[in-house]
């Protein structure tokens, strides 16, 4: 948004509302899509990726990966969100920190990770499904879920394998 402004000895400036601009463009925004995929499940837990968060820099790939209970009361939101990095090229991986979200879907704690060492990477593990995921791009069957909440809401219900 642009207005003219006349200063006192006749010169006329440009200026920018930056702070109504960055107001308009912030209501306007869409919202970060979310598409978390199970990986993987015991008889307590869902591990889920986020696929629209998977982020390559260089020769590290990041993912998050959800922790969910898959018993528990409606509306209890609480879960982790671990980081998990991948160097796919050489099947290597480690953990880089979690997030712990509360009962009310906010987050409740950060334990960041740095530095840890590198892990190959063994078949049919975990990290395995991960950087299948991570990597190789392989995606979920549905259902696949637009967010944690969306997932306990729902029921906490996984497909049948």
């Amino acid at each position: 948004m642009w207005r003219k402004i006349s200063s006192g000895n006749g010169e006329k400036v440009m200026k920018t509302s930056l702070l109504a601009a960055a107001i308009a463009m912030s209501l306007t925004a869409p919202v970060a899509a979310e598409d978390w995929n199970t990986v993987s499940r015991s008889p307590n837990s869902a591990f889920m990726v986020e696929v629209d968060g998977i982020v390559v820099n260089g020769e590290i790939t990041t993912v998050p990966v959800a922790t969910v209970s898959r018993r528990g009361e409606a509306g209890d939101y609480s879960h982790s969100v671990e980081t998990y990095e991948f160097k796919c090229a050489a099947s290597q991986w480690r953990t880089a920190g979690i997030v712990e979200y509360g009962e009310d879907g906010a987050e409740a704690d950060r334990i960041p990770e740095e530095g840890g060492s590198w892990e190959p990477i063994r078949s049919n593990t975990l990290p395995d499904f991960l950087k299948q995921v991570a990597c190789d791009g392989v995606r979920a069957d549905p259902p696949t879920w637009p967010s944690i909440k969306a997932f306990v809401d729902g029921g906490r219900v996984l497909p049948t394998t």
